[in-house]
């Protein structure tokens, strides 16, 4: 047997992530890239694909965290159709 010699030990519990969490990670994320290529695209417009690819998802994932998190619904229809608009707009843009 060992003696504790005046220290505790404290037993600490693991914090599991929830999926609320997880959106509201991934909407940072996502901000940050919207940022970053939207500096970028102030100098070439190489990356513009790129920059409504992720406005769109970032889109998507507002509408996910609205529903699951803020518990706002009026405003998670206007997203997705938002999503959806940049989404096919850009695809009709730049694909065909």
């Amino acid at each position: 047997m060992k003696e504790n010699n005046g220290m505790s030990t404290k037993i600490v519990d693991l914090k599991e992530y929830s999926s609320k969490e997880v959106g509201l990670l991934v909407q940072v994320v996502l901000t940050e890239l919207v940022i970053i290529f939207g500096i970028i695209n102030l100098i070439s417009d190489a990356f513009m694909p790129a920059f409504y690819a992720i406005l769109s998802m970032i889109l998507f994932t507002m509408a996910y965290n609205n529903v699951k998190f803020y518990k706002k619904r009026y405003m998670t229809s206007i997203y997705i159709i938002t999503g959806l608009f940049v989404a096919i707009t850009t695809l009709v843009e730049y694909v065909f």
